[in-house]
């Protein structure tokens, strides 16, 4: 039995290094889709969503979507955006505008993520055959936060800020001492 052919396939591209597998999975397909829509999320490390400084993580998620979509082009119609650092709103944002079949996961994905997007009630596949990571309790909190989807976000943030203003008035504290003391002994 074949799987169902997609006419509108929605790409979400969570890493850099999928682009030649994404062309030759679509290739392998029994009926190419007539149309692909690439999603991008934003890549953003903790210290450049603590310091706001997304752009450049925007700007690397259009020329990622700028390179399948050049890869892609001789396979449908393909068109594409930076989307969201939350993979899921990312998908959520794209799904407004383009009425996709099936979502292609390219990339690495977690098994809450995977979750979220079965969430949708479309067909979702995965470019690699590996098993969804489980992350920790812990883990899944600390991502919540730092996507800035958790209420205690700022909070969080406030307290982490004058945590480390106080470690740091510690430690100058404790360095100037040292710096009296030994200017006393001599």
């Amino acid at each position: 039995m074949s799987e169902p052919t997609a006419t509108n396939l929605l790409v979400l591209l969570l890493g850099d290094d999928e682009v030649e597998s994404l062309r030759e999975a679509i290739e392998e397909r029994e009926e190419p889709p007539e149309r692909i829509h690439v999603v991008a999320p934003a890549l953003v490390g903790p210290l450049d969503w603590l310091a706001t400084a997304d752009d450049d993580a925007a700007r690397k998620a259009e020329a990622r979507v700028l390179e399948v979509e050049w890869t892609l082009a001789d396979e449908a119609s393909v068109e594409g955006e930076a989307g969201d650092v939350d993979p899921v709103q990312a998908v959520e944002d794209a799904l407004r505008d383009f009425p996709a079949d099936e979502i292609l996961v390219a990339g690495p994905l977690d098994a809450d993520t995977e979750e979220a997007l079965h969430g949708f009630g479309l067909r979702v596949s995965r470019l690699e055959r590996m098993p969804p990571r489980h992350r920790s309790g812990l883990v899944r909190a600390a991502r919540r936060l730092a996507g800035g989807h958790d209420n205690a976000t700022p909070f969080v943030l406030f307290v982490g800020v004058n945590a480390a203003f106080l470690l740091a008035a510690i430690v100058l504290s404790a360095f100037v001492l040292l710096i009296l003391w030994l200017v006393g002994e001599l």
